[in-house]
């Protein structure tokens, strides 16, 4: 599948922008249209999403992820299959990344790093908990 414009319309998603691309998919900042919420979209590479064993992986692991209820877990609001393309819907989340951060300010004092490790340790121990091992 292509890159989407903004403007153009993907599964009852409108396409604003692109918020992300990485070796796995394409992350557009998208809107809901049935809600007309703000979501993040993302669409998985067509490579991985003709792998059967990817297929069934991902759906698993959609169910999995959506059923994760804790504030450090961005919540998933659908995951399923378009026109051919693998896809999952997620809260959009205004903001930067923690390698942005790192990047733009370097190290960080170690109160500020230890509350962005506690953060992301709460949010692993909660996907482990629900059977989920993140791959990034």
């Amino acid at each position: 599948m292509a890159e989407l414009a903004p403007g153009a319309e993907f599964g009852g998603y409108r396409i604003e922008a692109i918020a992300w691309q990485g070796g796995m998919g394409v992350v557009y900042r998208a809107t809901q249209l049935a809600l007309d919420r703000s979501v993040a979209l993302k669409l998985i590479t067509p490579e991985f999403a003709h792998d059967e064993e990817f297929r069934d992986r991902f759906k698993r692991e959609s169910k999995l992820a959506a059923s994760i209820e804790h504030p450090n877990v961005i919540p998933v609001y659908e995951a399923g299959e378009y026109d051919g393309a693998l896809f999952l819907a997620m809260r959009y989340v205004d903001g930067t990344d923690l390698k942005s951060v790192l990047t733009r300010e370097g190290r960080l004092e170690p109160r500020r790093a230890a509350r962005f490790v506690a953060q992301i340790a709460a949010a692993l121990d909660a996907a482990h908990a629900a059977g989920l091992v993140h791959r990034d």
